[in-house]
């Protein structure tokens, strides 16, 4: 496609969790640093929240590659709405058979001792459920259970819930005080302001033709995607993706509002 006409080694553009293409505003950094924190020094549940498209699911792949070698990260996508499930899932997760005969409750005992095995290397699992806002309240209240186990005083286990605002509001819930008090940290990712887009999109270039890419963003055409995407990455992807193909196919390296508009054009039909 496009990609020897700008002088691209990959697609810039594609909703992948490729940790190379996570540009880290302001915003994104100080939600890091604090997520690392509180996961490595034990100080409790971890909630993130964010609209759809946001970059929640690659937040988590980076917080996973920077938690360094005393974590175990483990991730759980799609989680399941039964308690049964949800430990069926962890323990599958760090490696234990979880075949249909296996009891639930010789899963937790083995968890129990993988979690006891890794305290004592002076390690800790997190455990980060993506799509979190999906779990059943068994499996929602199983989670608080598993976070509750600890050994010589320290929890064995830190716990990084990530969903749409959904499960903000749920934790609201006077059902969820016990799980809601056990919360050290509570970030929502909000979109990118325009200056963050139009880094954003020279960073995505960056990476995907190693700082050599041949194509320019105009800066009206930048502010025009940034409204018309609210500023919500995923959307700012699939503009910048299709007017990087309507340069292609017009043989333009520069791209301008007119391009733009013929994008949003098509997007709305």
């Amino acid at each position: 496609m496009y990609l020897e006409f700008y002088n691209l080694n990959e697609f810039p553009f594609t909703i992948t969790c490729d940790p190379r293409f996570f540009y880290e505003s302001a915003d994104h950094a100080e939600a890091l640093a604090n997520m690392v924190y509180t996961v490595q020094q034990r100080k409790g549940l971890v909630v993130v929240t964010g609209e759809v498209g946001a970059g929640k699911t690659l937040l988590s792949h980076v917080l996973q590659s920077r938690l360094g070698p005393t974590c175990e990260p483990a991730l759980v996508r799609d989680p399941p709405a039964s308690a049964k499930q949800f430990v069926r899932a962890v323990a599958s997760r760090v490696g234990i058979q979880t075949d249909g005969a296996t009891d639930v409750l010789r899963l937790q005992e083995q968890i129990e001792d993988h979690l006891v095995h890794l305290h004592n290397r002076g390690r800790i699992l997190a455990l980060v459920v993506d799509e979190a806002q999906a779990l059943g309240p068994e499996a929602l209240e199983q989670a608080r259970l598993l976070w509750n186990w600890e050994r010589d005083g320290v929890q064995l286990m830190q716990i990084v819930l990530i969903g749409q605002p959904d499960l903000r509001d749920r934790l609201r819930e006077p059902r969820w005080e016990p799980l809601r008090q056990r919360v050290a940290l509570s970030y929502h990712l909000g979109p990118l302001s325009e200056q963050d887009t139009s880094a954003y999109v020279t960073h995505r270039l960056n990476v995907a033709s190693d700082y050599a890419y041949r194509v320019e963003f105009r800066p009206d055409a930048l502010a025009e995607i940034h409204g018309a995407s609210s500023g919500i990455p995923r959307q700012i992807n699939t503009i910048c993706d299709n007017a990087l193909l309507v340069g292609y196919a017009k043989d333009r390296r520069v791209i301008d509002t007119a391009i733009v508009d013929e994008v949003l054009r098509d997007m709305t039909l």
